[in-house]
């Protein structure tokens, strides 16, 4: 919990430097306020999990949270569903990259995607081959 709290005011201080000490721009002045309320609401999360009343709940939660962790069905869908999102992530970037070639998008634009499609598959048969190995 006290990690939070470090993370907001970390936050924080990054929200509050880049809206004062950056140039003025829409771009900084808006990644400066998303920080900033970040930041308020772990500090809102960290009183609120203070409170007394609130800290029964707060730690039901968190065992709840320690046994979903733990829990072998849940596990195994949390990999399928990884699984899943990447497979479907992996065609709708071969789909926009053929779309974006057919209408005529720049070329530095293409040749990015694709070099996004082969990190993509690159990883996945690199992640797959150190676990196996793992294993």
């Amino acid at each position: 919990m006290k990690k939070n709290l470090v993370l907001a005011s970390l936050l924080f201080i990054c929200g509050i430097s880049l809206i004062t000490m950056l140039p003025n721009s829409s771009v900084t002045f808006g990644m400066g306020c998303g920080f900033i309320g970040g930041a308020i609401g772990n500090f809102y999360k960290y009183i609120y999990r203070l409170n007394p009343k609130n800290k029964i709940q707060y730690e039901e939660r968190l065992i709840k949270e320690q046994n979903d962790l733990k829990d072998e069905r849940k596990i195994m869908l949390r990999e399928k569903s990884g699984r899943i999102t990447y497979i479907i992530m992996f065609v709708v970037l071969v789909i926009l990259n053929i779309i974006f070639m057919l209408i005529g998008v720049e070329k530095w634009i293409i040749i990015t995607l694709w070099a996004v499609i082969a990190f993509k598959y690159i990883c996945g048969v690199a992640v797959f081959y150190y676990l196996a190995n793992k294993m």
